[in-house]
Order: structure tokens, then sequence, then C-alpha cells
């Protein structure tokens, strides 16, 4: 018995070098975030910054803006509101890895992103972070009319283009924000272009394509899901399996285009590959492509962020915010 279980704070929810919960509501975190300081790339001549968003709430975004071309001047860009990962609990959005892929992403496609550090569950459970994801978008949204905070938004956003992504719990996070972005007016007539998901991290069906390590993972998330959302009805939550019967129609998303990235050996592809069929399905009038990275997991672009895969992942991103 551990020191903490001795003293009375039994433990609800261990996931062995990941996350440890107690009933007290003391978290513990074993996959530390490698803080990366904004700054300016020193290969991409990307420049970022950290903004606040939420201050009182301790929502903020890191920011990034392309290089101007060579000897040119600086139009204006898409905005790309971006999700980090991390299962709803876990990551940071100025983690090293987050931060160079942002830095990539910023500079193959020649957008602004606005990278959004939300809070974290379980200390603030869902559906708290879906609203930091809506309070950002509504954030970007008042730079239109040329008055937000934010002078990289005002002097250099196309808000005629619009796109929302994510990876992960961060994909999740953006499904739930375009479909709110259909019933919701954002103002100053912006609207959201398109959605990006990469590895969307969806539960419920079946998972039985998964190897036995994919399963593993599964049972992971299965088992975390109440503790990050107390009193879910289950993986059939229209919160975690957007394709449930009781889940709202995904011809509601609000958005023209939709991209699903997705890892050949991924534990969740066929969810995310489920997710294009019934949007094609539902009735919604919009586009919907789906690539898929041959022989790769989930993640694989933060670990690898210089293989192949990762830099053929980026050119599809990259192609398709350009059409």
């Amino acid at each position: 018995m551990s020191d903490a279980d001795a003293g009375g704070d039994e433990v609800i929810h261990d996931a062995p070098n990941f996350i440890r919960v107690y009933k007290s509501g003391r978290v513990e975190r074993f996959l530390p975030v490698d803080f990366a300081p904004p700054s300016i790339d020193p290969t991409t001549g990307v420049s970022s910054k950290d903004v606040p968003i939420l201050p009182g709430a301790g929502v903020s975004a890191r920011i990034y803006l392309p290089a101007a071309p060579a000897g040119g001047h600086q139009s204006k860009v898409p905005v790309l509101l971006f999700f980090h990962g991390g299962g709803f609990c876990l990551g940071s959005a100025f983690d090293e890895a987050v931060h160079g892929h942002a830095n990539q992403l910023s500079a193959q496609a020649s957008v602004i992103v606005v990278s959004v550090e939300y809070r974290l569950a379980p200390e603030h459970p869902v559906p708290a972070l879906y609203e930091d994801a809506w309070a950002a978008l509504q954030w970007v949204a008042a730079h239109a009319a040329g008055q937000g905070p934010e002078p990289w938004l005002t002097a250099h956003a196309d808000f005629g283009r619009v796109h929302v992504g994510g990876e992960s719990a961060g994909a999740n996070i953006a499904h739930h924000t375009a479909m709110r972005a259909g019933v919701e007016e954002l103002g100053h007539g912006v609207k959201v272009n398109s959605l990006v998901l990469i590895h969307p991290y969806f539960l419920g069906g079946d998972s039985s394509e998964s190897d036995e390590m994919g399963m593993a993972l599964l049972r992971e998330l299965v088992r975390l899901w109440p503790v990050v959302c107390p009193g879910t009805s289950g993986c059939d939550d229209p919160w975690i399996n957007p394709m449930s019967d009781g889940a709202p129609s995904l011809a509601g998303l609000g958005c023209a285009r939709a991209l699903v990235c997705v890892g050949g050996k991924d534990a969740m592809r066929g969810r995310g590959r489920l997710y294009c069929e019934k949007l094609m399905g539902s009735g919604w009038h919009g586009e919907v492509e789906v690539w898929e990275a041959d022989g790769q997991g989930h993640g694989f672009h933060l670990f690898c962020p210089t293989s192949t895969q990762t830099k053929a992942q980026v050119r599809v991103i990259t192609d398709f915010m350009s059409r």
C-alpha cells in the first residue's frame, strides 16, 4: 500500500506511466511537458508568441506567424485554430513536439496557427475544454473587424479562410467546435472553412481490427473516459462517439470541407474512417477526404517529426488547406 493510500487518499484511476487520479482530486501526471519557449524558428522562419484568451480561466494560446516571402510583403494568410492531444488530461500547446509540429504547419501551409492551451481534465472535467475551444474560436473571430487585441491577426489574417483542427483528443475537440459553429454565429461574418482531424480520438463501436497493443490502449482509454467525464453515459456518449445514435446529426457540421488523417497501425483508425463514412451519409453538403499513413501508429508525427510519412502528412494537410 502506498503512503497516499495509507493516508486515506484513495487512488480512483491508475494508468501506469501516464496518469494517477486520487479520490481527493489530486492528480499525478507521468508524461512531463517538455516546455519549448516561443521563438523565431531558425529552420522555418516562423515567429511565435504566447497570448491570453481567457486569462481568468487560464486559457491561452501560442500563435505562429509564417515568415514573409523573401524581399516581399506579408499578404493576408489563412488561420488554423489548433488543439493538441493528450486524452483530455495530458499534453500542452507549449510542449516541444507540439510546438515543432505547429511550426511545420505554419511554414508549409503559410497559415497563422493559433495553438490553444485549454484546461485539462480531471481538474476541469469534460465539457469544460469544449467551452474553452469555443471561446478560442470566438476570440479569433473577434479580430475580423480589425479591432481585436492580437496585432498578428488584425494585420495578417484572412478571415475568409478560417480552419479548425487538432490531433487525437484535440481532433475530437475540433469536431465539436465545428459542430457548434453550425448552429451558433461567430459574428463579423466569420465562418469555419474546413476541419482537419489528425488521428481523431473517438471511442465506441467495434474495434476488432486493432492488434493486441492497440486493444490494450483502447481498454485504457475506455477506463479513463469516465474519469475525465464524470456522469457520462459511457462510450456511446456523443462527446466521445459522435457517430452514436444519440449524437447530433453530422449533417450539422459547420464547415464546407473536412480532412481526416489516420495511421495504418492506429487503434482508432477504424473510428476515423467510420467518421468519414457517417459524415458522407448524413446529408451534410460538404466534401470529405481521408488519408492514411501506411504502417504508422497514433501520433507518429510527434515522435518522428522528420520522417517521410510525417512530411507526407504535412503536405496533405497543406494541400487541403490551400484549396
